[in-house]
C-alpha cells in the first residue's frame, strides 16, 4: 500500500532505521539528500512526491543523536539567550604576516564594552573578520585591496548564549544547522567559543533564521536586537 501523505515521514524513517550503513552515512553528513530520496522512491516504489521524501530525510537529520537524550538537548536550547545583530560586514583576507600584524593592531582599538563588533575566524589559508557594516571602508583601507580575497556588506548575526551544561550535551548544534538547511538558509560563517554560538547569515535571511531559532528554543529565551 502506498503511504498516505501524513505517513511519508514514518515510512522514510523506517527505511532509514532498518539500514545501519545508511544511518551511519547520514549521521556523518556523507549522503546526497536528493540522490537518496530518488533511491528510496524508486527502490521502495513509494507513490509520493520527491520533495516529501527529501523533507522527511532532512527531518531525520535534525533528530539528536541517540548518544544524547533529546530531553537534555531541548532543555539546553530552552535556556539559551538569543541576540540578533543587523548591518554586519565581512572581509576574507590572505593569511600572511601583513594581515596578521594588522589584525593585532585593530583588536585593542575595538571598544567591545560599547558594543562594537569584531570577530576573527582563522582557517588554514584565510583569515575572516566580521565587523560593523559602518566600518567597511575603513577596514578595506587598513588591510588594503591586495590582501582582500572576498567581501560581503550585507550580513546579519545571531548570537546564542547557552547554559554551562552545553559542553556535556552533544547534539545541540546539529539541531540548529539542519533546521536551517531544511528552510534553505545558508550559514555563511559560524564560531563556537565555550558556550557562545555565533552564526552569520545573509542579511535577507536574518529574520527568518531568528524565527527558526526561536521556534527551536520554543520561545523560552530572551532576545535583543541591534
Amino acid at each position: 500500500m502506498d503511504p498516505k501523505p501524513s505517513n511519508i515521514r514514518e515510512s522514510v524513517w523506517k527505511i532509514i532505521d532498518t539500514d545501519l550503513a545508511l544511518k551511519k552515512d547520514i549521521s556523518r553528513g556523507l549522503i546526497n539528500i536528493r540522490g537518496l530520496a530518488n533511491y528510496i522512491k524508486n527502490e521502495h516504489k513509494l507513490n509520493v512526491t520527491l520533495d516529501g521524501i527529501i523533507s522527511a530525510i532532512r527531518r531525520y537529520q535534525t533528530l539528536p543523536s541517540k548518544k544524547a537524550e533529546p530531553s537534555k538537548v531541548y532543555s539546553v536550547l530552552k535556556q539559551a539567550k538569543i541576540r540578533s545583530i543587523t548591518k554586519i560586514a565581512s572581509l576574507s583576507l590572505k593569511k600572511n604576516e601583513d594581515v596578521h600584524q594588522k589584525i593585532g593592531e585593530i583588536l585593542p582599538k575595538t571598544n567591545f564594552t560599547a558594543g562594537e563588533i569584531l570577530r576573527v575566524l582563522e582557517g588554514s589559508k584565510l583569515f575572516k573578520i566580521i565587523f560593523d557594516q559602518k566600518d567597511f571602508n575603513s577596514m578595506v583601507d587598513i588591510f588594503g585591496k591586495k590582501n582582500i580575497v572576498a567581501s560581503n556588506k550585507k550580513l546579519g548575526m545571531i548570537e546564542i548564549l547557552y547554559p554551562d551544561i552545553l559542553e556535556k550535551t552533544p547534539g545541540v548544534f546539529i539541531v540548529i544547522s539542519n533546521e536551517f538547511a531544511n528552510h534553505d538558509i545558508s550559514i555563511r560563517d559560524a564560531l563556537i567559543c565555550s558556550n557562545e554560538h555565533v552564526i552569520i547569515v545573509d542579511e535577507d535571511n536574518l529574520l527568518k533564521a531568528l524565527e527558526i531559532v526561536f521556534n527551536i528554543c520554543q520561545t523560552n529565551s530572551t532576545s535583543t536586537s541591534n
